[in-house]
C-alpha cells in the first residue's frame, strides 16, 4: 500500500538507477545517469531535486538483485517524492519505492579510495519494517586495470515505523571474487581457503594495499514500500549529506503591455511553469490570485490545468487589482509564485444624447455602478471647459442631465477618481448649432468606444498630436487637442470619444488637468 501524498518524480514513470555492468570499478559502464541540476559536490548538504543527483561518481541511485548483485527480477522501479514519514532525516521529504521484491534500490557510491571512506549510507523508514541487502566493491592493488573485484554482500533489517541509518563501512560482508566484464563469479580452485569475511578495512588490510571500490545500500527485498533519505558520503576527506526534495519549480506571468483599462474591459493574463531545468510541468494545477488596491489579501481567482502549456484567464478588473500565478507547494515538487502584475482601472462613462428640440438631456451610465456618486457635467463656452451641474449616479449606475434651452455646442461627462478607480470621461458630445474647432484629440488606440448618439451628428476629431500635460492654456478653440473639461488638458484627461483608459488618479483643478469639484471653468 502506497502512502498517501506521493507523487511520480516523472511522467514515465522510471526511476533513474545505474546498473552495475561490465567494467572496472574505476569506470563503470553503465546507463546514462539522470541530468545533473543539484550542484556541485563537496562537503556539506547537496540538496537534490527529484533524480536529478550532480555529475560524478560520489552518488547515484542504483538497482541491483537481492541474491545476485547482477541477478534482478524484470522490474522498473518507480519513484515517488512525499514530505515525511514523520520528520525527515534532511529537508522536508524523502524518495519512496514500493517494489515487488527479489530487487533493491538505493544509494550508489563510486570512490577512488576504498582505506579513506570512512562513512557511506543512507537513512531509511519502512511503514511495516523492509529488508535490504549492502554491496561492497573492492579492488586489491594485483588486480588494477582488470575487471576482476572482490565483491562483498550483507543482509539489513529496516525496523518498522522508525527512521534507522544504515551504515556500510560498519557491516561484515561475506566476499567473493567476481569478472565483472563476465558478470560472473570467479572460479574456486580446489584447496583454496574459505571466501573472507570481514569489513571493508579488514579487506584493505587483508591484501596490503588501498583499491577503487564501490558502496551499493539497497532496500525493498521483501517487497515492502520504503522512504529513503540522507544518503552520505565520507571518502578522502569529503562528508556529503545529500537530501532529497521535490522538483524545483519556477512560475511566470505572461501579460500584456496595457497596464490601465476601462472598468469590466477584458485582459488576458498567460503563465508558465516550468521545473529547474526549464522543462514544462504537466499534469498539475496553477491558481490564478488577485489583490484589489488597498487590500493585503489575496484571492483565487481561478484554478486552472497544466498540461505542459501556457495557461490563461480573462480577467475583467472593476478595480484598481494586482494579479499573480501561484503553484502551491506538494510532494512533488515545490511551490512557486510569479511576479505580480498591477492593472489600474479607469472609470467608465457612457453618454447618450437624447430628445429634441429644447427638451434635450444626455443620459448614461458609469462603470463600475458606484451608486450615490457623483456624475459631473461640463461644457465647453467660448474655448473653456465650465463645470455646469452634477447628478446623483443610481442604483444601477444610471444618471441624467437635462439640458437648457441654448444647448449647442459640446458636452461631457465626468466620473471622479476614487479609492482603486482612475477618474472616467464620456466621450464628448456635440449640440446641434456648435462651432467644430478644427483641431481636436484623436480617439486613443486604446479607449473603449462608446455609442455616440445617432440624435446628433458629431464631427470627427483630427489627428493632432497627444495632448502635453504640460501644455499652455490658451483661448483659441483651434487647441482643443490640448483642453479638457478643467484646466490644462493632458492624454489622460481629455474628453474623448470614448472611456479613457489612459486617465490618471489623483490630479486636481491646480496644476493638473483633471476636472476638479471646486473649479467651474477652465481654458484649454
Amino acid at each position: 500500500m502506497r502512502a498517501g501524498g506521493l507523487r511520480s518524480v516523472a511522467a514515465s514513470g522510471a526511476a533513474a538507477c545505474l546498473v552495475l555492468a561490465a567494467g572496472a570499478v574505476a569506470a563503470p559502464a553503465a546507463p546514462a545517469p539522470v541530468a545533473a541540476g543539484a550542484g556541485a559536490e563537496g562537503s556539506g548538504t547537496v540538496v537534490v531535486r527529484g533524480l536529478a543527483f550532480p555529475e560524478g561518481r560520489a552518488m547515484r541511485l542504483g538497482f541491483v538483485g537481492c541474491q545476485n548483485i547482477y541477478d534482478r527480477a524484470p522490474e522498473t522501479p518507480q519513484a515517488m517524492i512525499g514530505v515525511g514519514p514523520g520528520a525527515a532525516p534532511a529537508g522536508e521529504r524523502s524518495l519512496r519505492y514500493d517494489l515487488a521484491g527479489g530487487n533493491a534500490v538505493g544509494a550508489l557510491s563510486f570512490v577512488s579510495s576504498v582505506a579513506l571512506t570512512e562513512s557511506a549510507g543512507l537513512t531509511a523508514y519502512a511503514a511495516d519494517g523492509t529488508t535490504g541487502v549492502v554491496y561492497a566493491g573492492y579492488q586489491e592493488p594485483a588486480d588494477r586495470r582488470t575487471g576482476l573485484v572482490w565483491f562483498g554482500r550483507a543482509d539489513v533489517v529496516v525496523p518498522a515505523g522508525t527512521w534507522t541509518r544504515i551504515e556500510a563501512t560498519d557491516l561484515t560482508y561475506s566476499w567473493s571474487k567476481w569478472d565483472m566484464h563476465a558478470q560472473a563469479p570467479v572460479p574456486v580452485a580446489a584447496g583454496t581457503r574459505p571466501a573472507p569475511v570481514g569489513t571493508l578495512a579488514d579487506m584493505v588490510v587483508r591484501h596490503r594495499g588501498d583499491g577503487a571500490g564501490f558502496v551499493m545500500t539497497g532496500l525493498g527485498c521483501d517487497g515492502h514500500e520504503f522512504a529513503m533519505d540522507a544518503l552520505h558520503l565520507d571518502t578522502a576527506g569529503t562528508a556529503t549529506t545529500y537530501d532529497l526534495e521535490g522538483l524545483a519549480t519556477s512560475t511566470r506571468m505572461l501579460a500584456p503591455p496595457v497596464r490601465r483599462v476601462v472598468a469590466g474591459q477584458d485582459l488576458d493574463l498567460g503563465g508558465t511553469l516550468v521545473d529547474s531545468t526549464g522543462a514544462p510541468l504537466s499534469g498539475v494545477t496553477m491558481m490564478l490570485e488577485s489583490r484589489a488596491a488597498g487590500s493585503s489579501t489575496w484571492e483565487v481567482a481561478q484554478v486552472v490545468d497544466v498540461d505542459g502549456t501556457s495557461p490563461s484567464v480573462a480577467v475583467a478588473p472593476v478595480t484598481g487589482t494586482t494579479y499573480r500565478w501561484r503553484f502551491a507547494d506538494r510532494p512533488m515538487a515545490e511551490g512557486s509564485v510569479s511576479a505580480p502584475f498591477t492593472v489600474q482601472v479607469v472609470g467608465g462613462v457612457s453618454a447618450d444624447l437624447v430628445g429634441t428640440g429644447t427638451e434635450r438631456a444626455i443620459t448614461g451610465a458609469v462603470t463600475p455602478a458606484a451608486p450615490g456618486s457623483e456624475a459631473v457635467l461640463w461644457r465647453l463656452d467660448d474655448g473653456a471647459w465650465r463645470r455646469v451641474a452634477t447628478a446623483a449616479v443610481g442604483p444601477l449606475g444610471g444618471y441624467r442631465f437635462d439640458l437648457p434651452a441654448d444647448a449647442a455646442g459640446r458636452w461631457s461627462v465626468t466620473l471622479p477618481a476614487a479609492p482603486g478607480r482612475l477618474e472616467g470621461r464620456s466621450p464628448w458630445l456635440t449640440v446641434a448649432g456648435a462651432s467644430t474647432p478644427e483641431a481636436s484629440p484623436s480617439p486613443s488606440a486604446t479607449q473603449s468606444p462608446t455609442k455616440s448618439p445617432s440624435q446628433s451628428p458629431t464631427r470627427s476629431p483630427s489627428t493632432s498630436s497627444t495632448p502635453s500635460a504640460t501644455a499652455s492654456p490658451t483661448k483659441s478653440a483651434s487647441a482643443w487637442a490640448t483642453a479638457s473639461p478643467t484646466k490644462s488638458p493632458t492624454a489622460s484627461s481629455s474628453p474623448s470619444s470614448s472611456s479613457s483608459a489612459s486617465a490618471s488618479a489623483g490630479q486636481s483643478a491646480s496644476g493638473s488637468a483633471s476636472p476638479s469639484a471646486g473649479a467651474d471653468t477652465s481654458t484649454p
